[in-house]
């Protein structure tokens, strides 16, 4: 049996609740980090998402961390074991857990990341499914030529992570994320003098994405997210067009069923 003390990221790094979100703006884009976990006087007290941070946009803001953090957050305990930790992690829809002790003090963070190397160096023994069976085919995507204010919109709205980018026939191009819109920080479509500039998908996508064919493998999905340290793959068919779309959860969810 493994445990999340296996395979969490010790002594994470955590934001305290007065810090700017700014400063968690500028961390995430550092380091790549999808979430921090917030904490007052040592104990956790919340997390903060990309998606969370992103909701401030104005580059003068004093806004605080307390603020937009979510504060009711899905933890896990050292000693439970990774099928456990799997399952919150597919219920609750989020890619990472703070590890809390018995005093509620932050040990680790644990990802779907984390979950999938294990799986992947074969410490479980699983099924190996086609990506048909487990993607996603109603696809949220976008154009290259969208406004990325609409975009931005769009990705809050869906909840997801990252949207794929195609072209008028359907042929995949690209794909966007949260993460390009932070690194670009061109979620801040308005200048602060309130004057309106246009700033287009084609400005922060990701050109030549890493993707899939539906008829491959759950492990062959696995070992590119892992070595690539990406959480979703566009699925396309011979020509490229896309057919449909897998995450982590969905690989995860897989391993659950």
């Amino acid at each position: 049996m493994i445990f999340v003390r296996d395979v969490m990221t010790k002594n994470p790094l955590c934001i305290e609740v007065d810090d700017s979100v700014t400063k968690v703006q500028s961390l995430m884009r550092d380091t790549g980090y999808r979430a921090l976990p917030v904490v007052d006087n040592n104990k956790l007290v919340g997390i903060i998402s990309r998606g969370d941070a992103l909701t401030v946009t104005s580059r003068k803001t004093n806004i605080e961390v307390r603020g937009v953090m979510s504060h009711n957050v899905v933890t896990a305990l050292p000693d439970e074991d990774i099928f456990s930790v799997t399952k919150k992690l597919t219920e609750s829809g989020i890619r990472q857990l703070p590890v809390i002790d018995k005093d509620g003090k932050i040990v680790g963070i644990i990802s779907s990341m984390d979950i999938l190397r294990v799986f992947l160096d074969n410490k479980y023994k699983t099924v190996k499914k086609k990506i048909r069976d487990v993607m996603s085919i109603d696809v949220v995507f976008c154009h290259e030529d969208d406004e990325i204010s609409k975009i931005w919109n769009l990705i809050k709205k869906s909840g997801f992570g990252g949207l794929p980018v195609i072209d008028e026939k359907g042929k995949i191009k690209g794909i966007v994320t949260r993460m390009d819109i932070l690194r670009k920080r061109s979620v801040c479509i308005s200048k602060e003098s309130g004057k309106r500039r246009k700033v287009t998908i084609r400005r922060v996508m990701i050109f030549k994405p890493y993707t899939i064919m539906a008829d491959d493998t759950t492990e062959n999905a696995v070992r590119i997210m892992v070595s690539k340290k990406i959480i979703r793959l566009p699925v396309v068919d011979n020509n490229g067009m896309l057919v449909g779309i897998v995450d982590s959860e969905d690989i995860l969810r897989s391993y659950l069923n």
